[in-house]
């Protein structure tokens, strides 16, 4: 099963007729599959592969992040985090073992306009611009996600503003993260208890991914649950664009948020003995200000629908979900 491939050039230089178009597939292709692929977004094949020539920091226990439920800055060792409690205590209160880990480490950053959950930096002497590459990417992720969720007001018929008023850029929580998977044995993977990330679903609004070419991405069959259907992993600027938590709370689950994991790349899925080797990913979670609301928004709340999700601030469930990830 391949996603939907959509060019947001459409939506944010093209015609009236094109960007409405645009809007209406991003909204079918989330809907129905949870993830589409967008291309043309400003990022190039070469800006991609630089990024990922910075996903090797030095010094990393100098400004490695400290494990608990506030947004994560600096870089976490493998198995810091366990993504298969997120799902186990996440939306759908699914049942996992509780031996379960993952093999990834990764980096982490905010906006360098947080002043109240500082980034971690290596030392300039140490790692020579890779703050100022990353905070710039940040930056560059961060307009792209606000033409998204610009094309997902229109789709869905909201007022102007009533989704990117909830995502600042004066408030802006979301982060920026570099994934490193190590190489692996392909019997620890095999036994069961390991995987490079377990089924779960991100905690924001949207998330935008790059992947290298090693793949292992998968996602969920909405209409056939606990199946999984591969990413192709396409140019390194294609990226993967999934539904998150808070975007399935506002709209009150007409967006589901969109479950995935990573997993053995398709050679090497009847291959007992071996290697896994090494893989990089970028991804960016689009977040909502810590003071907004995460409940349902009044539009999806007519004709005597219920709120399904209650009102809390997005700090408050940040915290509440990603202390189960400890």
């Amino acid at each position: 099963m391949s996603l939907p491939t959509l060019d947001l050039s459409l939506f944010a230089n093209g015609s009236d007729t094109n960007s409405r178009q645009f809007a209406s597939d991003l909204f079918r292709g989330l809907r129905q599959y949870g993830f589409v692929r967008i291309v043309n977004h400003g990022f190039t094949d070469l800006a991609v592969a630089k990024l990922f020539e910075w996903m090797k920091p030095e010094d990393k226990f100098s400004i490695a992040h400290q494990p608990g439920p506030d947004p994560q800055r600096g870089w976490s060792k493998v198995g810091a985090e366990n993504s298969s409690t997120l799902y186990q205590k996440g939306l759908l209160k699914s049942q996992v073992a509780d031996d379960l880990r993952d093999a990834r480490e990764h980096f982490d950053q905010g906006p360098k306009s947080d002043h109240h959950y500082l980034n971690k930096w290596p030392d300039e002497s140490v790692l020579p611009g890779f703050r100022e590459h990353l905070e710039d990417a940040f930056e560059r992720l961060e307009q792209i996600s606000a033409r998204v969720m610009e094309a997902l007001e229109v789709a869905l018929n909201l007022p102007s503003g009533a989704l990117l008023d909830r995502m600042t850029h004066k408030g802006n929580a979301s982060e920026m993260r570099l994934n490193h998977y190590p190489a692996i044995d392909l019997e620890d993977i095999k036994r069961g208890k390991v995987s490079r990330i377990w089924p779960h679903f991100d905690l924001g609004v949207i998330t935008l991914l790059f992947q290298d070419g090693v793949g292992g991405l998968e996602f969920e069959n909405r209409e056939q649950h606990g199946t999984f259907s591969r990413v192709a992993c396409g140019k390194q600027s294609d990226m993967i664009v999934n539904v998150s938590e808070t975007l399935q709370r506002w709209t009150n689950d007409v967006l589901p948020a969109g479950l995935h994991r990573v997993n053995l790349p398709d050679y090497l899925e009847d291959t007992d003995a071996g290697t896994l080797p090494e893989r990089y990913s970028i991804a960016y979670f689009c977040k909502a200000d810590r003071g907004a609301s995460v409940g349902p928004l009044k539009e999806f709340l007519v004709e005597g629908s219920q709120p399904l999700y209650r009102e809390m601030s997005a700090i408050e469930y940040h915290q509440h979900r990603l202390q189960s990830a400890y």
